[in-house]
């Protein structure tokens, strides 16, 4: 990964331009934060397709050195459809290649690609999404949600923390994130503004100002992917889709 501080565009739709661009270290750089971003979407799809854990894991791993090798994340153009939806056609397609050449599966990633395999054991993605009755089309959507629910929300919190503002992180986890992301009980106004020694009006207030900062965190993660605000609005839209 490039060191330089400037190297990589990471809130801004620059992303994809670099990806089709001659620099070799942004080019890399962009690979890795997608398919660090995309294995859990990826992985579950394969999992709700029939394959088992360690035919998933290894077939994920595979999926991406296949794209890397083929500047797959390169060839993403906004006239054709979103990034997420040219995924998911390649990876239908993979999947077919995969029934045809058993050996496709003993693909190993090319350099410079990052592990998976570290990534899918790492103590972050232990959440694992209620899948049960969906297809692996919706099984695809649902971890992509996940995956940037789960990223904005700690960025949410890291922000909370620097300025001062647990309170404000807090009241938003317990009333929006727990139910969302883990079927908790919706937690009321006046019962958190008590936790932390506010009025409901005041828990209400805390909760909006979080509400904001949510928004403007996820509008920057989705910008990763989308080229114009009328696809970043319908990324989120679609997000939320996924969730419900």
């Amino acid at each position: 990964m490039p060191t330089r501080k400037d190297a990589f565009p990471t809130t801004d739709w620059g992303l994809l331009k670099s990806l089709r661009g001659d620099d070799t270290a942004l080019r890399l750089a962009g690979l890795n934060l997608l398919a660090g971003r995309y294995w859990p979407p990826v992985y579950g799809f394969l999992r709700r397709s029939g394959h088992d854990d360690a035919a998933a894991k290894e077939l994920t791993q595979a999926f991406f050195a296949a794209w890397l090798e083929s500047d797959g994340f390169a060839k993403a153009d906004p006239d054709r459809g979103r990034l997420r939806s040219l995924m998911l056609t390649s990876l239908k397609r993979f999947v077919s290649n995969v029934r045809r050449a058993e050996n496709v599966q003993r693909r190993k990633p090319v350099q410079g690609l990052v592990s998976l395999n570290a990534l899918m054991e790492s103590e972050e993605h232990r959440f694992e999404p209620q899948d049960e009755g969906l297809t692996p089309d919706k099984v695809f959507d649902r971890r992509w949600a996940v995956g940037v629910v789960t990223r904005v929300h700690k960025r949410l919190e890291a922000e909370c923390e620097a300025t001062g503002k647990r309170e404000h992180y807090d009241i938003f986890k317990r009333r929006i994130i727990d139910p969302i992301l883990h079927g908790a009980e919706e937690t009321s106004l006046a019962e958190l503004g008590m936790r932390h020694g506010l009025t409901e009006k005041q828990a209400g207030n805390c909760l909006m100002t979080a509400k904001r900062a949510y928004r403007r965190l996820m509008e920057e993660e989705v910008r990763l992917y989308a080229e114009t605000e009328a696809e970043v609005a319908e990324e989120i839209r679609d997000l939320f889709r996924a969730l419900t």
